[in-house]
């Protein structure tokens, strides 16, 4: 499990998510389709169940140093951390794409844990 803490009404840290190399798909590929990618964020109460962000547009940013490696990250609104909690945070990724075994593909990241954001 990740987790991520944020205070009630900031928009700040950015969420940052790190892409990682498994070795199963081709790296290099990956990288370069997901600039062309819409990548969304959601959020859902962990409690409750209900969701708080539903697929609210998030971005991609180069991680400093290193050529083809990034972040995907999402920008907080005061909105979004108005209300203290334990939320389970998701981002989808659809790869558009002329490689047609790549067009419309959806990937929900992160892949082998869970997101949890704790808005204190």
């Amino acid at each position: 499990m990740q987790e991520f803490y944020i205070n009630k009404d900031s928009t700040l840290p950015l969420l940052k998510m790190e892409l990682i190399n498994d070795g199963k798909y081709d790296f290099n590929k990956f990288y370069e389709l997901i600039q062309s990618s819409t990548i969304t964020f959601s959020m859902k109460n962990t409690e409750t169940g209900v969701i708080k962000i539903a697929n609210k547009s998030a971005i991609i940013l180069p991680k400093e140093g290193y050529n083809e490696e990034y972040f995907i990250c999402y920008k907080w609104t005061k909105k979004d951390t108005k209300i203290k909690g334990k939320y389970l945070g998701n981002f989808k990724i659809i790869f558009t794409s002329a490689d047609p075994s790549y067009d419309n593909m959806e990937l929900i990241v992160p892949i082998q844990e869970e997101l949890i954001i704790n808005i204190q």
